[in-house]
This record gives C-alpha cells, structure tokens and sequence, in this order.
C-alpha cells in the first residue's frame, strides 16, 4: 500500500453535501490510512468546517477548509474548488444561501417529474434523506432505491436524474468567473476540479483555463481519481506552463462513488507547499 504519510487529499465529501461518510468519519479513515492532511471541500456549503477543525486538531491532522461550486460556461459545467475561504465572509454567505434556494428549486421540478411519471416520492421524503442543509440528486435517488424504483445507482441516475434521463433538470449554475472572484474576495484560494470532466477537447479545457485564469483562477487539480498517467502528466505539465497552483484528491463520496477511497488520488506536500503558504497568510 502506498505511504500517504506526506500526501494530502484535498476533494473529500461529507453528509454536509452529497458523502456518506461524517466528518467524523472522514478523519477517522484518513488517520487510519496514514495521510499527512486532508480538505473537507462539499458541494456548495462549509457546513462542516467547524466541526473538521476541531476533529482535525484532535487526531493530528492537517486540515485545509475548502469548498467545490458547481457552475457553467458556455454550456459546459465547471466545477471551482476553493481553500481557505473566510466562511463568515458576507458574500459567501449570501451566495451559499442563494445556492441552496436553486437546488431546493430544482428538486422540487424533478421530484414533479418523477410523480407525473408514476414514481411517488415526496420533497418531504428527499429531505429526510439528507442530514446536512444540502439536498441534492444523490438523496433523490436513495428514497427511489428505498421504495424499489430502481435497483442501483446507476439505474437511478441513466434512467430517470442524470443529463439524460427523463425527470433531468438543469441547475442554475453560477458563472466560474464570479464564483474565483468570491473566492478570492473571501480571502481563498481558486482552483479547476477535474478538467478532464470539463470536455473530451483539450483545446477547449485550455481555452478555459486561459479565461479563468483572467478572472484570477489560482491553480489546477492535477490529481484526480480517473486520471489516467498520461492525463496525470498532461495536467503537471500544464499547471506548470500556465503557472497554476497543483492540486489534487480522490473526490471520495463514500458510499456514494463506489470503489474510490480517501487518498485514492492525492498530493504530496512538496506539491502543496505554496497553496499551504498562501492559507498561512
């Protein structure tokens, strides 16, 4: 097994958001692998910060507050980590607020869909699921499997939640530009999740990447669970040459993204040096 004892792992997902595993559990997993530190980065809440912090200081590990948004441009989605934000910044507030609205939005317009089409769950039954303020397909698709809708995931998500699927309902993104000006505003630190899962064309991640980069985007998730060597090395290379922090994680959903651990993917902390100075600061 590989030595994580200098590694970070630096996109993990709690209960706060769309995981399955606590905060609590979080860490316990990742002392239990030997991991030098990790990020609690949920899916547009810092919820949990808190919380990590003190669990955190408690089992001797290194935490680096973050967040993952989920935005839009030119209709591709974009997913913006950020580290190190002041979560009590009045802007970032507003938005998390803003952003649970259009996901509550959002469900209820799938949940519609699914009724029409016979499948009876309630908004009441959704939330029930979820034990953090967000509410999101995950928690949609776990009351369809409890009443025998669907026998997996995947069925859930190809037949009926995903980009595909029938009862499919478009998020009101925000715009990455703004969200690395919050970012930034709020005392964080920007980076790009997974551009591989921006768009198969390279030239169109790195046209992105060139108009985030305007906008003030910090750095670059170099590591990533489905990352194969060549992309790994491609990504390297191009933080490097676009002068972009590196970042990297497993993305770990626990229960939720099967067959990914905590420090699946991760980052050493000659890698992290800088972004760990800029948090310093």
């Amino acid at each position: 097994m590989k030595d994580l004892s200098r590694y970070y792992d630096l996109h993990i997902h709690t209960t706060y958001s769309d995981g399955t595993f606590t905060v609590k559990e979080i860490f316990e997993r990742a002392k239990f692998l030997g991991m030098k530190g990790i990020s609690i980065s949920d899916h547009d809440t810092m919820e949990g910060i808190d919380e990590a912090k003190k669990i955190a200081s408690e089992l001797d590990l290194e935490f680096i507050p973050g967040i993952e948004f989920s935005c839009a441009l030119d209709g591709l989605e974009i997913h913006i980590l950020g580290y190190f934000l002041d979560k009590n910044c009045e802007e970032l507030k507003a938005k998390l607020v803003e952003l649970k609205k259009a996901r509550e939005e959002r469900n209820i317009k799938m949940i519609k869909k699914l009724n029409d089409r016979g499948l009876r769950i309630t908004v009441e039954e959704v939330e029930k699921e979820a034990t953090g303020t967000i509410v999101s397909r995950a928690h949609i698709c776990n009351v369809m499997m409890n009443k025998g809708f669907v026998y997996s995931k995947g069925e859930a998500f190809k037949q009926y939640l995903g980009r595909k699927g029938v009862a499919y309902v478009e998020k009101g993104n925000s715009d990455p530009k703004e969200i690395i000006k919050l970012i930034k505003k709020c005392g964080g630190v920007s980076a790009l999740a997974h551009p591989n899962l921006v768009s198969e064309s390279r030239e169109k991640v790195e046209k992105i990447i060139d108009i985030l980069k305007e906008s003030g985007l910090d750095g670059l998730e170099v590591e990533y669970s489905s990352y194969t060597s060549k992309e790994r090395a491609y990504y390297r290379k191009l933080a490097m040459e676009k002068n972009l922090l590196m970042v990297g994680g497993s993305d770990f959903h626990g229960g939720n993204r099967v067959g990914i651990d905590i420090g699946y993917a991760s980052i050493s902390e000659e890698d992290v040096k800088e972004l760990l100075e800029r948090g310093k600061n």
